[in-house]
Formats: C-alpha cells, sequence, structure tokens
C-alpha cells in the first residue's frame, strides 16, 4: 500500500515532536545536594544494625561497650549498671539507662561526643571495642527522630571534679548538637557517687519481641563471662539481676601503635607528613618516626628505591608518595608489635568460663544469685563445669597483629553444646552461620577427642533435643573463639560475625584441636561410665525374670537372691568382681567361697595349698555342670543357700 508523501511526512513531524517532548522529560536537571553524616545514618541505619527490633539490643550494647572501654582506659575496675523500662505500651516508648565509673568525658567535649556522628576519640590504631564513632550518636538521633524527649546526660570527668548536667538532641539535618541545659551539679545533688564516671538516660521508640529479649539476656550473660573483672547490673521490668565481679584480675589496657608500612597507603603516608609540616623533616625521618618496624636504614634504601631524593617531606608530590607505597608494598618488613594488644588471657577466661552466668525466666528450678530479691520473673542461673582448658595462638591478618583465644568447657551443670564468640571482649550473637568459628567447629573432628561419631550418638544423644547432625553438638560442651586485634575483619558494619581472612581459621583450628585433645581422657572416661551405667540397668531389667523363673522351679528365698544377683552386676560393671575359690575338704564336703585378691606383698607373705585351692581360671562359668561332673563337690542344698 502506498502512503501519500504530504501525510508521511506530517506523522515523521508528529513522532518526532513526541520523541522530544519525551527525551526533555526523562532529562531533567540533576540536582547535587548534600546529606549530613546523621542523616545518612539514620536513613541507612541497617548500616550500624539499628535495624526494626534490634534497635534496644543495639542500644544496650553500645552503652556497655563504651563504659568498658572508659574503665579499662585507666585500669579501673568496671562498675556497671543498665535498666530498659517500658513507659509507653501503646507507642511503645522505652527509657534505656547506662551508668558507669569510668574516666567520664571532659565538659566541653560531652555535646559532640553525644550527638554528632564520625567524631570519637577511638580513631587510631588501637584494640578496642568501638570503632566507628556511631552507636552513641545513633542512640541520640534515634532519640530525636521519634521522641520529644531529650537524652540526659551526666558527666564528671576524671579531669574535673564537677559534674555536669545536659539535656541534648541531635539537630539530623546538619549533624551538630542542640545544647537544650547544661548546669553544674552541687554536690548535695549529685548522681555520680565515684571520684569520675558517665550516666545516660535516652527515650527510644522500639518494639522487644521475646527473641529480642533473649538476646539482650545472652549478651549481658556473655559479657560477665570475658569480663568477670566487672560488677554489672541489670534492671527491666522483670526485676534486677546483679552479675557479681569474680576477680580482680584485669588484663592490661590496649596501647596505640604506629602501623605497619606494608599496611601503608597514599592516605596514611599524608597524614603522617601532615604531622611534621611545621618542622621540615627529611621524608627519611618521617618515615622511621611514624611506622613501626621501619628503621632508619630501611627508610633510606625505600628512597633510594623510589629514586625520589631524601628532601623535605613537604616538597613531595603525590606523584612522588605513591612511589613511596609501591615500594612499601613489595618490601618484606618484620611481624608487627604484639605486646600492644590486650588480649582476656588464660586466667580471667577461665574465671569467667569455671562460673558462667545465664539469665533465665523460671526461678522454681534455678538457684537465683539474689536469693532475698522476691517477685522476680527472672533469675540467674551458674554452670561450673567439671574441667576447663585455654589455648592460644598469635598471627598475623592483612599487617596486623591478632591473637586468637579458644578455650573450652566441659560436662558439670553444662548439659548441651554452645558456641560462644567474641571480638575484642564483644559478644557476637547474630549470623552465626555465617562466621567463621561455625566453620571451625564443624571441620574440627570429634576423633581429636579420641572418641568416633557412634559413640558420641549413643552415649549424649538421648540427653538432648538437638536435631543437629553434627557429633560435637551432642556433647555437654562449651566452646570459647576471641579474637582481638587492632581491627577485626567484621562481615558488615553490624559487628556480629567475622570473616575467614588470612590463615586465621588455621590457627582456630590448631587451637581447637589443642583443646580436644586436652579433654579427650575426661570423656572417654565419661564415656566409659555411661557405657556401664547402661549395662547394669540392662542387667537389672533380666534380673527379675532369672529370679522368677528360678523361684518357679525351686523353693529358694527371692529377695535374697535377687540382692545376690545385683551385687554381682553392680561389681562386675565396676570391675570389682572377686574370684571364687572352691576348697575341697577330705570329708567331701564343698565350701564354696569368696577370696580377695591379694596384693604382690600379700603374696609373698602368705602360703596358698595348691592341693586344695582351685586357680580361678579351672572354675567353669556354669557351676551347675561341673557339679554333675565331679562327684568329689557337693551341691549346695537350698537350706544352705538360704542360710548364707
Amino acid at each position: 500500500m502506498k502512503i501519500n508523501s504530504k501525510l508521511e511526512l506530517r506523522y515523521k513531524k508528529k513522532d518526532s515532536d513526541n520523541i522530544s517532548h519525551h527525551t526533555l522529560n526523562n532529562n531533567p536537571k540533576i540536582k547535587y545536594n548534600k546529606k549530613a553524616e546523621s542523616e545518612f545514618f539514620v536513613d541507612n541505619s541497617a548500616l550500624a544494625g539499628f535495624t526494626g527490633e534490634r534497635i534496644l539490643y543495639m542500644a544496650l550494647r553500645e552503652l556497655i561497650e563504651n563504659s568498658l572501654d572508659s574503665c579499662e582506659v585507666h585500669h579501673i575496675l568496671p562498675n556497671i549498671s543498665v535498666s530498659i523500662r517500658q513507659i509507653d505500651i501503646e507507642n511503645d516508648l522505652w527509657t534505656i539507662s547506662c551508668q558507669d565509673n569510668g574516666i567520664g568525658i571532659n565538659s566541653e567535649k560531652v555535646p559532640v561526643a553525644v550527638c554528632s556522628f564520625l567524631t570519637s576519640g577511638k580513631y587510631v590504631e588501637k584494640q578496642q571495642r568501638g570503632l566507628f564513632g556511631v552507636g552513641l550518636k545513633m542512640i541520640a538521633a534515634f532519640s530525636t527522630k521519634d521522641t520529644d524527649k531529650p537524652i540526659q546526660v551526666w558527666s564528671k570527668s576524671i579531669d574535673e571534679d564537677i559534674e555536669y548536667y545536659y539535656e541534648l538532641r541531635t539537630d539530623i539535618t546538619t549533624n551538630k548538637p542542640i545544647v537544650l541545659n547544661k548546669k553544674i551539679v552541687t554536690k548535695t545533688e549529685n548522681v555520680i557517687k565515684d571520684k569520675h564516671g558517665f550516666k545516660i538516660v535516652a527515650t527510644l521508640r522500639a518494639r522487644l519481641s521475646h527473641i529480642t529479649k533473649n538476646k539482650i539476656y545472652d549478651y549481658i550473660s556473655q559479657t560477665s563471662i570475658v569480663n568477670p573483672y566487672s560488677e554489672l547490673i541489670f534492671e527491666n521490668d522483670d526485676g534486677k539481676i546483679i552479675f557479681k565481679r569474680r576477680t580482680d584480675i584485669m588484663p592490661e589496657p590496649a596501647k596505640e601503635v604506629l602501623p605497619h608500612p606494608a599496611d601503608m597507603d597514599l592516605q596514611t603516608l599524608k597524614k603522617a607528613i601532615l604531622n611534621f609540616l611545621n618542622q621540615k623533616t627529611s621524608i627519611q625521618s618521617v618515615l622511621s618516626s611514624s611506622f613501626q618496624k621501619l628503621s632508619l636504614e630501611k627508610a633510606r634504601e625505600i628512597i633510594r628505591i623510589s629514586e625520589i631524593g631524601n628532601k623535605s617531606s613537604n616538597l613531595f608530590s603525590e606523584s612522588d608518595l605513591i612511589k613511596i607505597v609501591n615500594v612499601c608494598k613489595q618490601m618484606k618488613f618484620q611481624s608487627p608489635h604484639t605486646d600492644h594488644l590486650s588480649p582476656i588471657g588464660e586466667k580471667i577466661l577461665t574465671t569467667g568460663m569455671m562460673a558462667e552466668y545465664v539469665i533465665v525466666n523460671n526461678k522454681d528450678q534455678v538457684k537465683s544469685v539474689n536469693p532475698s530479691e522476691d517477685g522476680h520473673n527472672q533469675n540467674v542461673r551458674v554452670l561450673k563445669p567439671s574441667l576447663t582448658s585455654y589455648s592460644s595462638r598469635s598471627i598475623v591478618i592483612n599487617n596486623r597483629p591478632t591473637i586468637i583465644e579458644c578455650g573450652i568447657a566441659y560436662g558439670g551443670d553444662i548439659n548441651s553444646f554452645k558456641l560462644y564468640r567474641f571480638a575484642n571482649k564483644i559478644p557476637l550473637l547474630y549470623d552465626e552461620g555465617s562466621d567463621v568459628a561455625r566453620e571451625v567447629v564443624s571441620e574440627v573432628g570429634i576423633n581429636k577427642m579420641g572418641i568416633t561419631k557412634k559413640e558420641a550418638k549413643e552415649q549424649f544423644a538421648n540427653n538432648q533435643n538437638s536435631k543437629s547432625d553434627r557429633a560435637v553438638e551432642l556433647l555437654p560442651l562449651h566452646i570459647f573463639f576471641h579474637i582481638c586485634s587492632t581491627k577485626i575483619p567484621y562481615k558488615s558494619a553490624g559487628k556480629e560475625s567475622i570473616a575467614y581472612e588470612g590463615e586465621m581459621k588455621k590457627y582456630m583450628k590448631f587451637c581447637l584441636s589443642d583443646l580436644y585433645r586436652r579433654v579427650s581422657a575426661q570423656i572417654r572416661r565419661d564415656l566409659k561410665i555411661k557405657d556401664d551405667e547402661n549395662r547394669l540397668k540392662l542387667y537389672k531389667y533380666y534380673i527379675p525374670l532369672i529370679v522368677d523363673a528360678v523361684s518357679d522351679s525351686i523353693k529358694v528365698d527371692r529377695n535374697r537372691l535377687s540382692e545376690l544377683f545385683i551385687d554381682i552386676a553392680e561389681k562386675h560393671v565396676k570391675k570389682e568382681i572377686i574370684p571364687t575359690a572352691i576348697s575341697i575338704k577330705d570329708n567331701g564336703e564343698t565350701n564354696v567361697r569368696k577370696k580377695q585378691i591379694m596384693s604382690a606383698g600379700e603374696k609373698n607373705n602368705k602360703t596358698v595349698n595348691k592341693n586344695t585351692m582351685v586357680k580361678e581360671k579351672d572354675i567353669p562359668k556354669n557351676l551347675s555342670q561341673k557339679v554333675l561332673r565331679n562327684k568329689k563337690i557337693e551341691k549346695l542344698t537350698l537350706d544352705d543357700f538360704n542360710r548364707r
């Protein structure tokens, strides 16, 4: 069909207009806006772990970790009190508070430290619980976003002898604090009774499910395990629980350390140069002073290979500096220092393992730490294992020193398997399936304990409700893994699981295998006891049947016969069977009696008449058959048996 040329031209023009109009509508002018750090983290709260039902859990966790760091930095035995209270059921409003006896915050820094994101005193190369300077600020921002209640803060710094009170809110659009009230607290109204400390009270809108509530309980309980030198007081609507201090021994505080040159990048090198900006220092001196394991001779060699010359550090361009970085990436350096790290240590971790606190809700079945407290729906059970052991390894991951600690607790009050994961003394409760510790436990076989999967399933499977096919999870065993480093390889900003990097997994396996071998003797002994108990139960099940069969045929004292059978069975299981000796007298009278096994010394002092004594190995298993074959031995009468 032929189309009219004018009509065709009109349609082309119409299509061209449509295309042009469509193109303009889909390409509006792009506006570039700047978002404040506080606004970014509030809009993307999942990056910090503050999601849905985790808000209260994360808030409590961040407050406790800040308090522990504040105490340990000056080697202060921590006294920490936390509480969670619901104040409005309809609107899901909660108050959360935390008070400690740490070093406090200087009065001038309190508003910024509480409300301004990415502002922290922890941005140094040092082992510490906090990393991002976000946790406390998220609490302040969420309180501002969802409620009209200000954050209340009491601070008494170690450098000041005055207690200050603040009422604060966060300006989310500018990432700046809003100070609603500031005053000096008089000594008669002091909230902080110690020489120094910090207290914060915040109101949050959050939901508390049963799962989250249990996670909070687990977090506090596990914190007391790896920090047994601290006293924790936890209070909520169900009551008050005190986790008492079990030792006064504290690990040495972690120290700040210089970065390792193998981990150098352009930004790190530029920061190092800025520290010497006004001193006109040579690049050689900057390198040797700003990085560990980098001597003047090593710095001179780096400069020679880089071909940049040893001139003042402020005269180098970025292209010159990147040459230094590239050379450092290729060179070999000594392993970094490990003495600046602060592991838990064998004594402290063993103390925690020997008395594990577990919060439970049924007070009728457990022993409360505070028996004088009445009306509580929650109580504390103390688990005391029969055996504990400890192992550790020091390694380097991503050019950062890392210490792996592993503990194991077996038997006693422990009746099920559990894996505990810690990083820089922080309990990790979520995302266990993706953690490197879970992979290690799955891959290290229980044959290291000297037992088989079959034995474990036969002896322990009936005592547990676990549906897992892993044999180790049938044992009454608690495994503890602790990783400490200046930079933990977390899988996410929520800090709940550790990634598999470098040789971490390999050395974690070494630690666990070592502990398996140490507890192997005890586990094999327990398996033997369980096997003996099962055999004894089987014997006791059949003994009444045997007694009934015998009593139906002959007249016999049923109770006496049953007692003798049970006594023989128990001694057989315990390997205490006394060999039977048959004495043959001249008059043909048979005397069957029990002869105790004599020690080597007794055998030397006593003479045994070989003519009148039959050896144990010569005694047939069935005595009645021998009676029929040997006419010299008379069969016992029923009266004789009953008299015995």
